[in-house]
């Protein structure tokens, strides 16, 4: 029994790992990265997908991002500037 409780405990744990979470960050940007399609704030990276726009984003700027954080990527969904 303990055998099984420990196996669906680990089963758990492992399917959380991959899930999303919604958060919104404000601040300015440190760094940013048009090849890589990133921008940095507060020592955080924060990735941009294709479909969502990076022009006019400046070192100094402060901005709102929307992002979905899973896997240690934190995906922009929204920028505000």
């Amino acid at each position: 029994m303990k055998k099984v409780l420990a196996a669906v405990t680990g089963a758990a744990l492992l399917l959380a790992a991959g899930v999303a979470v919604a958060a919104d960050v404000k601040g300015a940007i440190t760094a940013v990265n048009a090849q890589g399609r990133t921008v940095t704030i507060n020592g955080v990276t924060y990735t941009f997908p294709a479909n969502v726009d990076m022009a006019g984003l400046a070192v100094g700027q402060t901005v709102n991002l929307t992002y979905a954080a899973a896997n240690n990527v934190n995906t922009v969904s929204k920028v505000t500037k």
